[in-house]
């Protein structure tokens, strides 16, 4: 029988604010903190060993949906109400069923080594929605830390599943070091493992950014984003507009060239290519590229018939098209304005080295992504287009695929950011073109590949969690029993 007294109400209130707050800083679109996610569950998973189930549930979920509602601006200006309550709701929902599911397996067998259900847990959940929804990675706590490079660099042997496991490992192991050295239990082996396995995370990441390798190849990249409002010309439209919208970027790659540009990277659905009317805005660009020398990646909604394709043409300096890519992974938007998905990835050779070309929501998918690092892809360009608030997360989620398939990342977003980052996730070069703003952005990357144990063992990382899960359910439901 415990001999810890009762949480008071003023205790219990305080660490529920506080963790609440510390999640709505963590997952702010804004404030772009890592540290806070770190030590948000602390309070909640101490305070789950100590109260009933009942009100575990209740301070689990109060606390994970304060965490939430920095997310509600945002799902305001993209979902419809329903569609916003229900993620609202759901992910405390969730949190608070992994909360008293690790709480009575802790509770019941007492072990240090449970200390590892409530990770498994959450890592697992995140696992299984990555392969399941139509947002692939997009809700993954995982990306709340792009901004902690040590700890990033984990995702080249784990995938992001192994920072999802970090960060909720740690406050997990502190909440219960804290409770056994209350219960008068030791936390000797609790301790060690929990220093063992932050300085193993921490020293691979230092290691990694440190390291150096041979010289590499490098390639000056120039970006442009137009000013929004020109979409919104209503004194244009049809055909005249799209061939409107082709020549204002058209006219940007002249300076670029001037700036040093070898290849020039435009951003997602540049204009709308109609039917008959490919050949000549092709033929458009293959001058353009020929004139200045220069590589172009011109991305468009090409009209099929009845429906759409989102395509991203890659010219050479010589005017040759070296890929003609359509995206693969599309948003529930495209698929109701009739946009249909491609199937492969866009590979193709540049100065006789292996490079790719993705679109936008292609970089939420981690599998299909996968796919470019295995093929050692060397540089991968994406045209992109954010919706204003979320233009760093998205951006930062994309780099966290160059982290994991061991390429550099050159990609250019309307509305959003403009970023050129090496295959650690620094972001060399960054302008912001959140708010429509017109940009223009020059600089050099490396071409090199880095091989990583992502991508030669996959998913080993979530499937060893998966296991673990299964395990864990296990014990579960032999403690529900007795």
């Amino acid at each position: 029988m415990s001999d810890l007294k009762p949480v008071s109400k003023a205790l219990l209130v305080a660490g529920l604010l506080f963790a609440g707050i510390c999640w709505y800083l963590s997952f702010s679109l804004s404030a772009h903190l890592w540290w806070p996610l770190w030590v948000a569950p602390v309070p909640i998973l101490y305070f789950s060993l100590r109260l009933t189930g009942k009100w575990t549930f209740l301070i689990a979920f109060t606390g994970y949906l304060i965490g939430r509602l920095s997310w509600v601006p945002y799902f305001l200006s993209i979902f419809p109400l329903p569609l916003l309550f229900l993620f609202t709701l759901l992910l405390p929902l969730i949190f608070s069923l992994q909360v008293i599911a690790a709480r009575k397996i802790m509770l019941t067998y007492r072990h240090w080594s449970t200390v590892f259900v409530f990770p498994v847990l959450v890592t697992t959940m995140e696992y299984i929605s990555f392969l399941t929804t139509r947002d692939g990675t997009a809700g993954s706590i995982a990306y709340t830390q792009c901004n902690f490079l040590p700890v990033v660099q984990v995702a080249s042997l784990t995938g992001i599943q192994g920072i999802t496991f970090l960060v909720t490992f740690f406050p997990t192991a502190i909440a219960f070091i804290i409770y056994r050295y209350q219960q008068k239990q030791s936390i000797r082996a609790l301790s060690f493992v929990t220093i063992g396995v932050l300085v193993v995370a921490m020293a691979w990441g230092v290691v990694r950014l440190n390291q150096t390798s041979a010289a590499a190849k490098s390639l000056q990249v120039g970006m442009v984003a137009i000013d929004k409002r020109v979409y919104y010309d209503e004194n244009k439209i049809g055909e005249d507009k799209d061939l409107y919208l082709a020549n204002l970027y058209l006219r940007q790659v002249g300076e670029l060239v001037k700036q040093g540009a070898e290849i020039v990277v435009f951003p997602e659905k540049m204009f709308t290519v109609r039917d008959g009317r490919r050949s000549g805005f092709m033929q458009q660009f293959r001058d353009t590229a020929i004139a200045h020398h220069v590589g172009i990646i011109a991305c468009v909604t090409q009209q099929k018939g009845d429906y759409y394709e989102n395509r991203a043409w890659v010219i050479g300096k010589d005017g040759a098209l070296l890929a003609d890519y359509q995206k693969v992974h599309l948003f529930a938007g495209e698929l109701l304005d009739s946009l249909k998905p491609g199937k492969e990835p866009g590979l193709f050779l540049w100065n006789g080295i292996k490079e790719g070309v993705a679109i936008c929501k292609d970089m939420d998918f981690q599998q299909y992504i996968s796919r470019y690092g295995s093929a050692d892809c060397n540089v991968l360009y994406v045209p992109a287009w954010d919706f204003d608030q979320d233009g760093w997360l998205h951006s930062r989620m994309a780099m966290m695929r160059c982290v994991e398939g061991g390429f550099g990342m050159v990609r250019n977003a309307r509305r959003g950011r403009l970023t050129i980052n090496d295959y650690c996730g620094r972001v060399l070069y960054e302008a912001n073109s959140d708010k429509g703003t017109p940009v223009l952005l020059s600089g050099n990357i490396e071409i090199q590949h880095h091989a990583t144990l992502h991508n030669k063992w996959g998913d080993w990382f979530s499937m060893l969690n998966a296991i673990a899960c299964l395990v864990s359910l296990a014990l579960l439901a032999k403690a529900r029993r007795t």
